[in-house]
């Protein structure tokens, strides 16, 4: 690596056409500013160009110009990743071990995978490449990162486990009437909860699967191509939604037959 570094995943950012339109601009300044910089030098291996590489429909294209990115971008049935890529020779001859690389890496499909990196030995250059990058993002954040949060986990899990536990006690006493051992309930009851545990592991991944989706970390928007998405985003919402409200609704029905029970008994 050059001698100085700045690097920051990306989260929650939704990218449309004009957006790259917009980053592809930011991207050929900063490659301009840093190529002005080298005059009167030997400049072979450290002139800066930028690419752009775009993954869909299982294929990837290297390309020069933002105008092959966007045709790219709008016949593409499903985009997995765009790359914006500033480099040198230098950088490219060592596998970026040295020389200059400024790089945004868009990933839909691996949300831990987006990424800004910048580095160079012009630590002025670095700073502001990055910091005109960040500011760029900020206008792009959506509202996924309500949902993609430590909570969100939390309240499946919890939501999860109070259902399989209402679950459970509903069918134990449809069939410990059936079953003609001692302490049936009890013993229905812990069978079906035994059962609803270990199916719930792959459940909850499941769950947090359709989250994703429907919440990704990184979407790229395009006009008259994300009804389906929308769709998915209502209905994967409203399941959530309808799962939580009768739990919430179920667990306080069985708290409150609780209390009667034991007030009565007292009584």
């Amino acid at each position: 690596m050059a001698h100085f570094l700045r690097d920051q995943q990306i989260t929650n950012v939704s990218i449309t056409e004009d957006n790259l339109t917009q980053l592809s601009s930011l991207f050929a300044e900063r490659a301009s500013t840093l190529n002005a910089l080298l005059a009167g030098e030997d400049v072979a291996d450290k002139r800066a160009f930028l690419t752009y590489i775009i993954r869909f429909d299982n294929k990837g294209y290297r390309v020069f110009s933002i105008d092959d990115l966007l045709k790219y971008f709008r016949q593409a049935k499903a985009i997995e990743r765009i790359l914006l890529t500033i480099e040198t020779a230098e950088s490219l001859r060592s596998n970026r071990a040295i020389g200059t690389l400024m790089e945004l890496r868009l990933d839909e499909k691996d949300p831990n995978s987006s990424f800004l990196t910048v580095t160079s030995d012009d630590r002025d250059w670095v700073d502001a490449s990055f910091a005109a990058v960040q500011e760029t993002l900020i206008k792009y954040r959506n509202r996924n990162r309500w949902v993609r949060t430590a909570w969100t986990t939390f309240g499946v899990q919890l939501v999860g486990v109070t259902l399989g536990f209402i679950l459970s006690l509903w069918v134990a006493a449809k069939i410990a009437p059936k079953l003609v051992i001692e302490h049936a309930f009890v013993f229905a009851f812990l069978f079906v909860l035994l059962i609803f545990s270990n199916t719930w592991t792959y459940l909850n991944q499941l769950v947090l699967r359709l989250l994703n989706i429907a919440f990704p970390n990184i979407k790229f928007f395009r006009r008259d191509k994300e009804r389906l998405h929308w769709l998915l985003q209502a209905i994967v919402g409203g399941i959530v939604g309808a799962a939580v409200l009768y739990a919430i609704v179920q667990a306080a029905g069985f708290l409150l037959e609780l209390l009667a029970t034991l007030v009565s008994k007292n009584a």
